[in-house]
């Protein structure tokens, strides 16, 4: 554990975020990634960003990205702030076989305990938005990375995009989850160029057929359910470029590599 105690203690966010999720995090019994992450994995490998060695930021206690990284002969680390959640993750990777290839670290975004230039790939799905200092959690991401090693950084889309009705709803996710902020593409792009990260690629997500996705992947549980939720998926996949209605973007950083 790289995180003290005092240092939890400085600033009601962490407080806030450490008891909420570990409270979610409780509630994993066993590996079962949830349909979204394994879209996530996807989008994430299609873009060249889960290459090892690998660092996921704000990992969680699924261990997902970094289990299924490891599958794959990939080396990865998978950092949080809930400790509970990295034990929980921990487990699940040795009952996947892949411990060897795991490492799991308690910290914060904004201070990553590696050398520079440590890693191929670095992910943050919905970590920056809850950070204190969103500035010091990209510019660690991108003194880690190697040159010419990509990132993928997920964030909550600016309200001005989402439909009106669906607004005061994600204002009440906003202060449950704890989002400090919202993004435009291009105010994410500027702030991953002032540490070197160039930007690739952006996508939007988390169209409004998400909602009906979202809607009834709660009652549906069976194998049609499945088949009805990646539909769903396919559809808002098409929609990637389309700015409006999306509830996330997403931008593929590539760090700047110098000229030999």
């Amino acid at each position: 554990m790289l995180i003290s105690e005092k240092q939890l203690d400085s600033d009601p966010q962490y407080e806030h975020q450490l008891s909420y999720f570990d409270a979610e995090f409780a509630g994993f019994r066993a590996y079962e990634p949830e349909l979204w992450r394994e879209s996530y994995l996807q989008r994430i490998s299609a873009a060249g960003a889960l290459k090892g060695p690998l660092i996921d930021v704000g990992v969680g206690a699924s261990g997902h990205t970094v289990i299924e990284a490891a599958r794959g002969g990939a080396l990865a680390v998978g950092c949080d702030l809930s400790l509970d959640g990295l034990l929980i993750a921990r487990r699940f990777a040795i009952g996947e076989g892949v411990s060897r290839r795991t490492l799991w670290v308690c910290c914060t975004a904004e201070a990553l305990p590696f050398a520079s230039g440590s890693f191929a790939s670095a992910l943050a799905v919905a970590v920056i938005e809850h950070v204190p200092d969103a500035a010091a959690a990209l510019r660690e991401m991108a003194r880690v990375l190697q040159p010419g090693g990509r990132a993928w950084v997920t964030v909550p889309h600016a309200l001005k995009n989402i439909p009106v009705t669906l607004r005061p709803a994600s204002r009440r996710h906003d202060r449950r989850l704890g989002h400090l902020r919202r993004y435009e593409a291009e105010e994410l792009g500027a702030a991953g160029r002032r540490f070197g990260l160039d930007q690739v690629a952006v996508s939007f997500s988390g169209h409004p057929i998400k909602v009906l996705q979202l809607a009834v992947s709660k009652v549906l549980r069976s194998r049609g359910g499945s088949r009805f939720w990646w539909w769903c998926e396919a559809r808002d996949l098409r929609r990637s470029g389309e700015r409006r209605g999306s509830f996330q973007l997403s931008v593929v950083f590539e760090k700047w590599a110098p000229d030999v």
